[in-house]
């Protein structure tokens, strides 16, 4: 069989590139959303669904994607999920309703949802086991950048030239990608040829399609509601019907035996964790910061950076101690900085110095640091190469279902609990600034409330990460 000739450090470069694209696309977004909420006339719940609707679409997607790796051409799975990600990104910048937006939002998670699922797969085929460290390393780089740049220049964006153009200085880049992925791509992922078995997406496209959006009702209707209880009921039993049928078919979509693997399984559960703690935070500071201290988008987005650069700069040193057999005390020390930090925030008040909820925010990034990245090695490291496709995408499919529910629950809390605290409409006409006041001090009460649920996330994310084994490799 001819050897594969293909620029390594090109190609590693594209699926870099591309994951530093999605990922700014989020975290540009978070700091947007105040404003997108003013512009559009919405309520918090139906400018969450640019995030949920896109872990929607990602959720559905991500299960299928280890099928696709190991059926298509690499070069051409990633060439088509970049100019998809490209047109969703050209209709979210173009769009002048809250609908279109939403619209160009989920064609986005089309493509990024692909992507997802194929980079971690991608890298650890391109990188031999003894280099096992590297693929999860340059990630978490990436993944440390991406905050730091997003927040600041957002808010610049927002506070400059408007909102639209979160998405329209993103459009270069993602262009970048395609271009570089049609010339530099190859086709590195290892083929099975397996026929795709429709009754398996069927099942999981409902199930998980059913939970996520069940769920993301919750900030609207509750969780006792038809609405969403009802939904994601049925989700989760088309989600068992789905896992029957991979355990009883030949070649199942998602090979689900992977979690009989100790580590891959509990190293995706802390993943999903450390994804809730990061999502939820960035949706809830800077509303926080905006809507309770009236400070601009900028302001914001600057408050976020410090921790957004001590991300990046420690994502290499949590690579290299995993590198070293210690990713089982990395882990453990970064989940208990996370939850500790979580906690001290659920302490703000109207006159936290802002410094300090920087300094908290930028402590928790040391946490996360420490504990998403590393939890990816260990999980993939646990695996066999041929089931490499198959371990990123079920923990992927981990992390997204357990990041929607549990930001889905952290952002009802707060809504609930702002609304429960909310003054009277009369109030208003009574004494303004007192119901202004009184407003702000229920956002509070919300943040406070939704911020101690992810501290007793987290906690559970510490009993986990003591599962953990390090790698017998050092034995």
């Amino acid at each position: 069989m001819t050897k594969l000739k293909y620029n390594r450090g090109l190609l590693v470069a594209v699926i870099l590139i591309s994951a530093f694209v999605s990922m700014l696309n989020q975290t540009i977004l978070s700091v947007a959303q105040p404003a997108i909420m003013k512009s559009f006339d919405v309520t918090v719940s139906t400018a969450t669904w640019l995030s949920t609707g896109y872990s929607l679409i990602g959720g559905i997607l991500i299960p299928i994607t280890a099928w696709l790796a190991d059926r298509f051409n690499t070069k051409h799975l990633v060439s088509v999920s970049l100019g998809t990600f490209l047109i969703g990104t050209i209709i979210a910048f173009v769009s002048n309703n809250f609908a279109v937006l939403l619209t160009g939002r989920l064609v986005q998670a089309i493509g990024a949802g692909v992507l997802s699922g194929l980079s971690m797969t991608i890298l650890f085929s391109v990188f031999d086991k003894s280099e096992a460290a590297k693929p999860t390393m340059l990630l978490g780089v990436i993944f440390g950048l991406a905050p730091a740049i997003g927040p600041t220049l957002g808010g610049y964006i927002v506070d400059t030239i408007g909102w639209n153009w979160i998405f329209g200085i993103t459009i270069p880049i993602i262009a970048l990608a395609l271009i570089m992925a049609v010339f530099f791509m190859a086709d590195v992922v290892p083929h099975i040829g397996t026929k795709l078995d429709v009754l398996s997406v069927i099942l999981s496209t409902i199930g998980f399609g059913g939970l996520l959006y069940g769920v993301s009702q919750t900030s609207d209707y509750g969780w006792l509601n038809y609405h969403s209880s009802l939904i994601a009921i049925v989700g989760i039993i088309f989600i068992i019907a789905w896992i029957w049928r991979q355990f009883s078919i030949k070649n199942p979509m998602l090979e689900l035996r992977i979690f009989k693997v100790k580590n891959f399984s509990v190293a995706s559960i802390i993943s999903a964790i450390a994804q809730i703690s990061m999502v939820a935070v960035e949706f809830i500071l800077p509303l926080y910061m905006q809507n309770a201290r009236d400070m601009t988008a900028l302001q914001s987005g600057l408050t976020l950076l410090p921790g957004a650069i001590v991300m990046f700069l420690l994502a290499p040193l949590s690579g290299s101690l995993v590198e070293k057999n210690k990713g089982r005390q990395t882990i453990t020390f970064g989940v208990t900085i996370m939850t500790i930090s979580t906690l001290l925030l659920s302490f703000i008040t109207l006159t936290t110095p802002i410094w300090m909820i920087a300094a908290l925010y930028a402590l928790r990034n040391v946490g996360l640091t420490f504990a998403m990245m590393p939890a990816g090695t260990i999980a993939m490291n646990s695996l066999p190469k041929n089931l490499v496709s198959h371990g990123s995408a079920g923990n992927n499919v981990t992390r997204q279902v357990g990041a929607a529910i549990g930001t889905a629950a952290l952002i009802s809390v707060m809504q609930s609990v702002a609304t429960n605290h909310s003054p009277a409409a009369s109030e208003l006409k009574a004494n303004t600034a007192k119901y202004a006041y009184d407003m702000h001090l229920a956002l509070i009460h919300g943040t406070q409330a939704s911020l101690w649920l992810a501290t007793f996330i987290g906690f559970v994310g510490i009993i986990a990460a003591l599962m953990l084994k390090n790698s017998d490799k050092s034995k």
